[in-house]
């Protein structure tokens, strides 16, 4: 046991190392431990304890384990770039991530990539972290950013410190005067688009499953009733599902069951937020014996890389270059004192296989 739990410990060293001062500051939970070593509770416990003791992590109530702050003092160089995102180990972040961090090596920038696990509290964490060892640039995706945010003073003393950032998807309200730049979809027109591309199909009831805590949810749910009450259609709050992530991981099925049965009742189709719920919602349709499109059609917004399933789906997409690439440009732009302005990137109609005309 012994033996063992100085083998994690010396691994886990060379893991803050590899991390350095810029790297998410934050320790995998005992449980993330034993799966990815394979070792016992025990075992991660006395590793965890030879570090604290030799002071290189520290423990926080309530937020977990962390390096010790000031264990690098080193001040970062003008050649690192760091990127915020809400969760480093999902397929898609891991996607953005790739593509981004391309960009920025081709330029001659080093990255470090930090999760703020979409809690604002994290958020400040990282953004304290920063202010003591300072990037030339940042890109960021907000955080719960259809509530007030606490950290905005943290990001403008960022920019008035001389790091350039550029928020991808979702920003603050409160930084729109400010030099922070932003790369965004035109989320009210997408839901718009995908309303307008149903009701051309003949569908009069349209329900929708949209998230909570970010702006681009009501935008989009914004862009579909518009689009429903041009054309003189009826809509009712209680067919749309809404969701936070903090309280439910979706797609989670038993939340997809229960609005199929109580609110998908006279409607003909739906609006999702992304692709992902669009998937998984097709899955509970036809386990259901409810056919896609025949019974029922779903569109979605597209998150990314296309999903594998035998129904493609029916999708706004963009058109143009991948947001966080476009990002990278225009945060590269930014460093190098060229003239630059936020941007909004327009969606387009993809149309798949998960929609066709009401009543077939």
């Amino acid at each position: 046991m012994e033996i063992k739990y100085r083998a994690l410990a010396e691994s886990l060293k060379k893991e803050i190392a590899r991390r350095g001062p810029l790297g998410d500051q934050k320790l995998p939970t005992e449980a993330q431990l034993m799966r990815t070593y394979g070792v016992s509770r025990q075992t991660v416990r006395q590793a965890l304890a030879l570090l604290l003791k030799e002071g290189l992590i520290e423990k926080r109530q309530g937020s977990g384990t962390f390096i010790a702050p000031g264990l690098f003092p080193d001040a970062l160089s003008s050649h690192k770039i760091a990127l915020l995102v809400p969760d480093v180990a999902g397929y898609l972040s891991r996607y953005h991530i790739g593509e981004t961090e391309s960009v920025l090596n081709k330029a001659g920038y080093t990255t470090a990539v930090f999760s703020t696990e979409n809690r604002t509290f994290r958020e400040r964490d990282i953004l304290l972290n920063l202010l003591r060892h300072p990037v030339r640039g940042l890109l960021v995706r907000g955080v719960r950013t259809a509530f007030p945010n606490p950290n905005i003073a943290l990001y403008r003393e960022l920019t008035a410190h001389g790091t350039a950032i550029v928020f991808v998807g979702e920003s603050y309200p409160e930084l729109r005067s400010s030099p922070v730049l932003q790369v965004s979809s035109d989320d009210f027109g997408g839901g718009e688009l995908l309303a307008r591309h149903l009701i051309a199909l003949g569908h009069k009831k349209i329900a929708g499953i949209f998230r909570l805590d970010n702006q681009s949810g009501p935008s989009r749910y914004a862009g579909v009733l518009h689009a429903l009450c041009e054309n003189g259609l009826i809509f009712d709050d209680r067919d749309f599902l809404w969701y936070d992530p903090l309280n439910v991981r979706m797609p989670d099925s038993k939340v997809l069951l229960s609005f199929i049965r109580i609110q998908l009742p006279g409607c003909t189709a739906a609006v999702c937020q992304d692709d992902v719920i669009a998937a998984a919602l097709i899955r509970e349709l036809l386990r259901l014996g409810m056919p896609v499109p025949q019974r029922f059609s779903i569109t979605a917004f597209s998150s990314g890389p296309a999903i594998r399933q035998p129904i493609r789906i029916t999708s706004a997409v963009r058109p143009d270059r991948k947001p966080w690439c476009a990002a990278a440009d225009l945060l590269l732009a930014e460093i190098a004192g060229k003239p630059v302005s936020s941007v909004s990137c327009p969606w387009a109609l993809q149309t798949g296989d998960s929609t066709g005309a009401a009543g077939k």
